[in-house]
């Protein structure tokens, strides 16, 4: 799994929302964080999309979010800036020109690349940002082996 500099500032931006238990201007935001406003309005623009945040308008208004914290999972947060829990074209940057990899039919490393992201995605999915706050997030999942997985990286 790689995160992104983006999807850790979402993580932290809305940490920083729930912490403050109201709402708070893109400068503020900013000034907690030591970030850039310019990247603050981006991210905030990108969880707005994902509608965990709302916009407030006014003279006193600011950025609060949508749900409390003990409802909105991590898991919610990283797929506001990419879908993609882990590295989904393993496939394609196997092969040169963007061909069709020759073990399509026959792979094996496939269903390790989709039930590793299914245990990410249960894992985030499992965190709220509550727990974050509080510092109560579990342990891992226990193993589960891959022959576990189907074919859809589902445990079977």
């Amino acid at each position: 799994m790689k995160v992104s500099k983006s999807e850790e500032y979402g993580l932290r931006l809305v940490m920083s929302l729930a912490t403050d238990g109201g709402q708070l201007a893109i400068r503020e935001l900013a000034e907690r964080e030591g970030l850039p406003e310019a990247t603050v309005a981006k991210v905030i623009g990108r969880l707005r999309r994902a509608e965990l945040v709302e916009a407030v308008r006014g003279r006193h208004g600011g950025y609060p979010l949508s749900r409390p914290a003990e409802s909105v999972t991590l898991a919610e947060v990283v797929a506001a800036f990419d879908d993609a829990l882990v590295i989904t074209d393993f496939c394609r940057r196997m092969t040169p020109g963007d061909a069709d990899c020759v073990r399509a039919g026959s792979c094996t490393l496939r269903p390790v690349w989709r039930g590793l992201t299914a245990v990410i995605g249960d894992f985030l999915s499992r965190i709220t940002v509550a727990d974050l706050i509080s510092g109560s997030v579990g342990a891992a999942p226990a193993f589960v082996p891959i022959s576990k997985f189907n074919a859809q990286g589902s445990v079977s």
